[in-house]
């Protein structure tokens, strides 16, 4: 008996233990060394910097590809260039081929639980690496990550059983990745890149725009080639063909598809999707540009479905929604970090204004708990469930601070937690349906300019209508959407904080810009136009408002901060690459 009751002991320690998340910078450096670089991972070789990478042909493929898109971009705007001198910036593609820059492990991710992505597989897993520079400017070395992930995704091998894969994780070694991460293995390479920002001083209602390219490349006969993006349509092509729509429409009203979309594992035809696709910051979810289907299907085209016996879908509204939240640019801007669910912990060296605090978007912190049900199960020989509710939250259990929520009644089930009160923020201007959490008595962080968004098919042309605004009780004022706060940000002086709280550095945009814009480090841009302030407090358990993330402060303490106040997540500002 005490035998038996030693093993459940350190079974549950295992559980406890297991890195299903290997974040950690020192460590991950450490695997680097030993054969888990970029270049070697992917290209088969040691190479020390991007310069050295391009002389790959393989390699210098993907950049010819990415240049080609950004070189588009460019060709229809005037006012977009790579540097400060343009008011709209562009991605300046010299970084890719740079002798300053490397691609860095910043990420070692277990997905098993998409093994239903994957029949005949353990599932997936996923290395994600930050493009990173170190360079010397006025005198000073500047090293700073840069707004683009590369994300090399390895099938994990099916042998007896998925219960050998799992039992790896409970103490994961470098040897054991070197063996899953072989070429044989190799599923694809996922690009989620910035590839323009105008600041909040070109687009001030909307308190700036951002533009990421989302590129799916798969290896096949020596060479890297485009591939459909997992569930998201392509919309021009369906548009352009009926038949080839109806054929979708009626493959997605047959009940399996029902099922599985409301489970969330629904994988739609190679034949409807796209091969390149862009998502587009601030405001998610609420932009159309975000929300592939809803600019191919109406709501009524799902209307006859019987919504009784399904968990997360509840009627023809959140049917569309369930569908754009399965897409790249969906998921992508559903609460999550400019962007990204995955950023990576900074090095210890990171200038602290410079430092994310916590390196997971929201999503992922709900989504960490159920991959590791689902490997549990695994590891136990037991039935797991793949299922998995939307991006933007789970319904099952009441909505923490900031979490979205329903307005409306087919998104009833999207409750707060006591004390907090479902509140409009941003909406499209025709469809007001979900909103925050927010406290009954205002704090720090909390939202204070709502409006509405007149939603177009040209992300540009997207303009937000501002409404009254909102209180932020006593002691605090209102940080403007238009100097880069979007929807507005409560904060004051760092006198009397209240619980959930911090003190932190927020920067006087005008002067920091102005500054970079005259080519000055970073750090002393920084030193000279930041002013104390009054944010709200976050960590690894308590996320930031959508748009907003959880940056370190001087006192090694988390505070929500608008993304692009961090130097590494925008692509403007930065040091010549060469």
């Amino acid at each position: 008996m005490k035998n038996l009751l030693l093993l459940f002991s350190l079974l549950a320690a295992s559980f406890s233990h297991a890195q299903l998340l290997i974040e950690d910078p020192v460590s991950l450096k450490s695997m680097e060394v030993q054969g888990l670089s970029f270049s070697e991972v992917l290209f088969e070789k040691k190479l020390g910097n991007n310069k050295d990478l391009f002389n790959q042909t393989e390699y210098k493929a993907l950049v010819a590809d990415l240049e080609s898109d950004l070189k588009e971009l460019q060709a229809v705007d005037a006012n977009l260039g790579p540097s400060m001198k343009y008011s709209h910036r562009l991605f300046d593609v010299r970084w890719l081929h740079s002798s300053s820059a490397m691609f860095e492990l910043v990420g070692i991710v277990n997905r098993m639980d998409r093994a239903v992505f994957n029949p005949g597989t353990c599932g997936e897993l996923r290395l994600i690496y930050r493009l990173s520079y170190e360079k010397n400017q006025g005198g000073a070395l500047i090293n700073s990550r840069l707004p683009m992930t590369a994300n090399a995704v390895f099938k994990l091998p099916f042998k007896n059983s998925c219960k050998e894969i799992a039992a790896h994780w409970t103490q994961v070694s470098t040897s054991t990745l070197l063996e899953w991460t072989k070429k044989s293995h190799l599923k694809s390479l996922e690009l989620n890149l910035q590839s323009v920002r105008w600041p909040s001083t070109v687009r001030g209602d909307m308190g700036g725009h951002a533009e990421y390219f989302m590129r799916v490349y798969r290896f096949a006969d020596g060479k890297w080639a485009a591939a459909p993006l997992e569930n998201t349509p392509n919309v021009e092509a369906l548009n352009a063909n009926s038949a080839l729509k109806e054929e979708l429409l009626s493959w997605l009203l047959k009940p399996q598809q029902i099922r599985a979309l409301d489970e969330g594992t629904i994988n739609i035809p190679e034949k409807f999707l796209a091969r390149k696709v862009s998502s587009f910051a601030l405001h998610g979810m609420n932009r159309l540009a975000n929300r592939p289907f809803d600019s191919v299907f109406k709501k009524e085209d799902f209307q006859t479905i019987d919504y009784t016996k399904l968990k997360n879908i509840y009627g023809a509204s959140s049917f569309r929604r369930r569908l754009n939240d399965m897409s790249c640019a969906g998921c992508h801007q559903g609460r999550t970090i400019a962007g990204f669910h995955f950023l990576g912990r900074d090095h210890a060296k990171t200038v602290f204004a410079n430092s994310i605090f916590s390196s997971q978007s929201p999503h992922m912190m709900d989504e960490i708990p159920r991959r590791r049900k689902y490997w549990t199960a695994i590891l136990e020989v037991k039935t797991a469930d793949a299922s998995r509710p939307f991006s933007e939250r789970d319904p099952q259990k009441p909505g923490t601070l900031n979490a979205h929520c329903g307005l409306s009644s087919e998104y009833k089930a999207w409750t707060c937690a006591a004390g907090l009160k479902c509140t409009p923020v941003v909406n499209p201007e025709k469809n007001i349906e979900i909103g925050e959490c927010l406290p009954e008595t205002p704090m720090a962080g909390n939202p204070c300019e709502p409006g509405l968004i007149s939603q177009t098919s040209n992300a540009h042309k997207d303009s937000l209508k501002p409404l009254a605004k909102t209180s932020c009780g006593p002691g605090m004022f209102c940080e403007t959407t238009r100097v880069g706060f979007p929807a507005g940000m409560c904060s004051g002086g760092c006198g009397d904080l209240k619980p959930g709280e911090t003190c932190g550095a927020i920067a006087v945009l005008v002067g920091f810009n102005n500054c970079l814009a005259k080519s000055r480090p970073f750090s002393q841009c920084l030193a000279e136009n930041t002013r104390p302030g009054v944010l709200q407090a976050c960590d690894d358990q308590t996320a930031c408002r959508a748009d907003y993330i959880c940056m370190k402060t001087a006192s090694g303490k988390g505070a929500c901060i608008p993304p692009y106040f961090l130097f590494q997540l925008r692509v403007d500002g930065h040091p010549s690459p060469i």
